[in-house]
């Protein structure tokens, strides 16, 4: 008579069956679950990336000129000659990550702003060796554009973190004017536009911070800084950002974050003997490409 199994040895082996399938999937799970742990934002390991946004910006604008180069009281284009202290503007960034494991950076970030104003004067204020008397009906206008150049390096750089700092450079091409008619003395001259204004690169350091939690979210952090006395400026400047980055794609994504642009100068030229004071902060909020 021909051998079968018993129905107790077919349980047995269907039973085997299914616990050493049970065993290969626990065995795997962890491996599977350790590759999706070790998926983090693109950034952090692509080597191409750009921000493209919107900066809305709560601005505030001091300024001095003096043809004789004596010290002279600060006007505050806001307060003084109603120059709009809020403007949304362009503010774009690019970055290229090179070498070995992708450790140094070259950077650039551009931004600019144009801000006009009008005003009927309540006091009297001296612009470039001109006096506008109280009752004159002013125009007036403030002028910034940056561009930004920075090359660093990584110095904590894993799938999740990047740390590095490095230096670089800040373009700036700062401009204002008040028109009206002015007296000088005593002799009214006439309505005119009376502009002071100059472009200097001025050389910084900085460092940068990004850190993704998981997959398609990253946290980032940036600061530029310099206060020197170089050729014909003295004082300091200060670039800095804080804002967190979502990718829904592998390429595109959304980036909020707060900017704050700041400097403090000291100008003593023949065409402009004075100084500007001036600042911009608020969110910025752009999209993102990554490759």
């Amino acid at each position: 008579m021909p051998f079968s199994e018993s129905p107790n040895e077919k349980v047995k082996m269907k039973t085997r069956s299914h616990l050493y399938c049970v065993a290969l999937l626990l065995s795997v799970t962890p491996s599977v679950l350790l590759a999706q742990d070790g998926d983090y934002h693109s950034y952090i390991s692509d080597s191409f990336s750009a921000s493209l946004g919107a900066m809305r910006s709560s601005n505030s604008f001091n300024f001095e000129s003096d043809a004789l180069g004596d010290p002279g009281d600060d006007i505050d284009f806001d307060d003084s000659l109603n120059v709009s202290d809020h403007s949304t503007f362009f503010n774009g960034q690019i970055k290229w990550k090179f070498g070995k494991e992708k450790k140094w950076a070259l950077a650039a970030q551009y931004f600019s702003n144009n801000a006009k104003g009008d005003a009927i004067l309540t006091e009297p204020i001296e612009w470039d060796g001109y006096t506008f008397e109280e009752g004159t009906f002013v125009g007036a206008g403030v002028k910034l554009a940056v561009t930004r150049l920075f090359v660093g390096r990584n110095f904590i750089k894993t799938e999740q973190t990047e740390f590095g700092i490095g230096a670089g450079l800040h373009n700036l091409d700062i401009s204002a004017y008040i028109e009206g008619e002015a007296v000088l003395d005593g002799e009214p001259q006439g309505v005119k536009r009376y502009p002071v204004g100059d472009n200097q690169p001025l050389p910084n350091i900085g460092g940068w911070y990004n850190y993704s939690p998981a997959k398609r979210w990253l946290i980032h952090a940036r600061l530029d800084w310099i206060s020197a006395n170089i050729g014909d400026y003295d004082g300091s400047l200060w670039n800095a950002s804080i804002g967190v980055a979502y990718q829904p794609w592998r390429h595109v994504g959304f980036d909020l974050y707060w900017q704050y642009f700041g400097v403090d100068l000291k100008v003593d030229k023949d065409d402009w003997k004075g100084g500007a004071d001036m600042s911009y902060s608020g969110p910025v909020l752009g999209m993102t490409f990554s490759w």
